[in-house]
């Protein structure tokens, strides 16, 4: 797929929310657009790890060029839990939301 079949109309909508939000979370704007290639959907069938209590992630939030560190402890746990095959994690549930401040809840 093409970045050209990417930025199709469908996609431009989700594309301007996702600018806004990283602006709102970084404090920045984003500086490029790259293709990454994921699984969009969630398989049928998931390994429950277990809740999943703190995220550690290292960002450049308010800073460009100047990484940094944080973690944040989950309020009302979601679940990890992994493909079958073990090659995929995901993060089911929860109580959080992604604000301007960081991750909250």
């Amino acid at each position: 797929m093409s970045l050209d079949e990417i930025l199709s109309a469908a996609n431009v909508t989700e594309l301007d929310r996702g600018r806004d939000q990283y602006r709102r979370f970084n404090r920045f704007g984003s500086g490029k657009v790259i293709k990454v290639r994921h699984p969009r959907i969630m398989p049928p069938i998931v390994v429950e790890l277990g809740d999943l209590l703190a995220l550690i992630y290292r960002s450049e939030k308010a800073r460009p060029g100047f990484p940094q560190s944080y973690v944040h402890f989950m309020e009302n746990p979601p679940r990890l839990v992994s493909s079958p095959e073990g090659r995929q994690l995901y993060i089911v549930g929860g109580d959080y939301i992604v604000t301007a401040r960081g991750i909250e809840g």
